[in-house]
């Protein structure tokens, strides 16, 4: 009886303690987010495809929407970034597969008005030639160490690639995508 009565007495105890620790609801401690949407613009323009020439353009993004987050104690944010391609290269290379060496940095400015900032790579999706992924470090700010990752998918405007140089796309979160940071 003594021992089941110090089981008791332990369990009570440990009981609101964890409670404490991890009340019910908690925010995750990073977040997945389900909906990004934005423009990028390249410069200079990514030659057509069937063009010999080529050239290592400069992508940026700004104001680009990011929404549907849970976790971290953050719903979304705006998401600014600067690419630059480290390979010269066209709409034939790019619709082709070929690495174009993209690198640059990644900044979110969450609703909370906390910022993270993320040293990224993009590479195409084998299959996919409208895919990239995106991964990198948090290198400041919010989430600092953890890594950010996304596949999206974009879509050419103002007939870039076929009609007209490359040199603006729209893009979003591939179909049943997510940003995470972990």
């Amino acid at each position: 009886m003594r021992k089941f009565a110090g089981v008791f007495v332990a369990a009570a105890l440990v009981v609101p303690a964890a409670l404490l620790v991890a009340p019910a609801g908690a925010a995750a401690a990073k977040p997945t987010c389900t909906k990004l949407s934005g423009t990028a613009t390249f410069k200079p323009a990514l030659p057509k495809a069937g063009s010999t020439k080529k050239v290592k353009p400069t992508i940026t993004i700004v104001g680009a929407k990011l929404s549907g987050c849970t976790g971290g104690g953050v719903t979304g944010g705006t998401v600014k970034s600067t690419l630059k391609f480290g390979t010269a290269s066209n709409c034939t290379d790019l619709l082709g597969g070929k690495s174009t060496n993209t690198k640059g940095t990644v900044g979110i400015t969450w609703n909370t008005k906390k910022t993270s900032a993320a040293t990224v790579t993009l590479k195409g999706v084998t299959g996919n030639a409208t895919q990239q992924t995106v991964a990198g470090p948090i290198s400041t700010g919010l989430f600092h160490g953890s890594k950010l990752s996304a596949t999206t998918q974009f879509k050419p405007l103002n007939g870039g690639c076929t009609s007209a140089d490359l040199a603006k796309v729209s893009f979003t979160l591939k179909a049943g995508a997510k940003l995470t940071v972990k």
